[in-house]
């Protein structure tokens, strides 16, 4: 695992540098329409980079292994829809007690994201008897999501250590040796940064695209020559 000089407590186990975009692949698409997507002119003249679900699954197994190892009393974290996707693949969890939150992340264009989020466990008042906290995502971008959870929820776990994982990461920004606030150690099987070492990588998976219209036509106006090509690719989806 590698660390960053800024955040020593911000660990990833590969990376990638680019000044294109990425595409999570966390569903079904043919390698013909996989192909054709990458031929597509995008405004910047910038690539558009794939990453498989399950190498990424692959590689957030082990370390999320590695996190429990030592705490019985660990609580697994799922917040919004991204974190089902790294939820599905995993098998560490299944043994342990888990919860999903709401989750939802607002914005418009030139303003800050807003992340609204639930409470964990909201039948209980207070949770004792856990040791540690494990939030596991699909994407950390800018930390928002994991830091209003920690917000919203840590007074109710008064003994617990705070902890992220995700398939894929951004370089953090907060104020934080883990990148993100209120977390002791944040964990990503990927981490992200454009060549110049500032700026943000677009991330989007295609399960928000094909999901979610409205951000699909903006993201397609925005990165491609094409939109429609773009739009018409993705909802395409294997015989089968």
């Amino acid at each position: 695992m590698e660390t960053l000089p800024r955040y020593p407590a911000f660990s990833y186990d590969s990376s990638i540098v680019t000044d294109g975009r990425i595409l999570l692949i966390d569903e079904p698409i043919s390698s013909d329409i996989r192909t054709e997507l990458a031929s597509l002119n995008t405004v910047d003249k910038q690539d558009l980079v794939f990453l498989e679900d399950r190498l990424l699954a692959d590689r957030l197994e082990p370390i999320l292994r590695q996190l429990v190892l030592n705490d019985p009393e660990t609580l697994f974290v799922f917040p919004g829809n991204g974190s089902n996707y790294p939820r599905r693949y995993s098998q560490i969890w299944q043994d342990r007690p888990n919860a999903s939150v709401p989750a939802r992340r607002f914005w418009h264009p030139g303003a800050d994201p807003i992340a609204l989020v639930g409470r964990v466990l909201p039948e209980l008042f207070l949770i004792i008897g856990v040791g540690v906290v494990l939030v596991v995502d699909d994407v950390i971008s800018s930390g928002q999501t994991l830091s209003a959870l920690y917000q919203n929820n840590a007074w109710r776990f008064p003994r617990a250590r705070w902890l992220g994982a995700a398939w894929v990461a951004q370089l953090p920004r907060m104020k934080s040796i883990s990148g993100v606030k209120g977390y002791q150690s944040i964990t990503a099987a990927c981490l992200v940064q454009k060549r110049n070492g500032t700026g943000r990588v677009p991330i989007n998976s295609l399960s928000t695209l094909r999901l979610c219209p409205e951000i699909a036509e903006s993201y397609a106006s925005r990165h491609f020559v094409r939109p429609a090509d773009f739009l018409s690719l993705i909802r395409q989806r294997p015989e089968g």
